[in-house]
């Protein structure tokens, strides 16, 4: 069981759930900044104990831990909501929120780190024309506790019984099947010509990189520091 308290972290022995309702200078991928307004939105971070018998694929746990994620913020809305790589949450068309994951280690406990930041109840942003909300969605105030309720339970089933939910992760993609656009990063070590990449979505492999197959149906293996999603 998430245990939402300090033993659970000093003992290494149960999950630990820390919730922010003012969050300030949030981290998302590569670094970017998460702005929230205060009490409005979903800000936690989930410190999950690795045990020394425990054999952590940090891809399929990525994949797991999204998809179990996911699952509980969907059932708040009638609108689809998607996966978008890497560990974006979105309708069809904006943002919703994300994910972060990542290992640290206190003394010799280590721990995987999940963070989640989910719009809530904020309805307006700065500079941020593809951002939305659950409660812009539906037009209804969120029971924020209860949602965060509902991520952790859900969490915790995964947790305490790891499945490979690989399939239920590439049915949750975003533009799954489908073309799209990828913007080639500085860091980028495929060599390809210009500015941006074209091709059908096929999946994301066992390491964590989007495949597509360009218009000559030639596969593309990115990182997702070499190339970043269009919306």
């Amino acid at each position: 069981m998430i245990e939402q308290g300090a033993m659970g972290l000093a003992n290494g022995s149960l999950p630990l759930a820390l919730y922010s309702d003012d969050q300030q200078n949030g981290r998302g991928q590569l670094g970017n900044d998460w702005n929230s307004e205060v009490g409005k939105n979903i800000t936690m971070t989930i410190a999950f104990p690795i045990k020394s018998s425990q054999n952590i694929d940090v891809v399929q746990w990525n994949k797991a831990l999204s998809v179990s994620t996911l699952a509980p913020i969907q059932k708040q809305l009638n609108e689809p909501l998607f996966l978008k790589w890497p560990n974006d949450i979105v309708t069809e068309t904006q943002k919703l929120g994300g994910l972060l994951m990542e290992m640290t280690q206190i003394g010799d406990q280590k721990f995987l780190l999940l963070g989640i930041g989910i719009n809530a109840n904020q309805i307006h942003w700065e500079n941020e024309s593809k951002a939305t909300s659950l409660g812009k969605i539906s037009g209804e105030v969120i029971n924020i506790p209860g949602v965060m309720d509902a991520i952790l339970f859900s969490l915790d089933e995964i947790w305490e019984n790891m499945n490979d939910l690989h399939a239920e992760y590439r049915k949750s993609l975003w533009k799954i099947g489908k073309e799209v656009i990828l913007e080639v990063q500085h860091n980028a070590k495929y060599q390809v010509s210009g500015v941006h990449v074209h091709g059908i979505l096929l999946d994301v492999d066992q390491v964590g990189r989007i495949l597509i197959a360009d218009s000559e149906g030639k596969l593309l293996a990115f990182h997702h520091g070499q190339v970043r999603l269009q919306f």
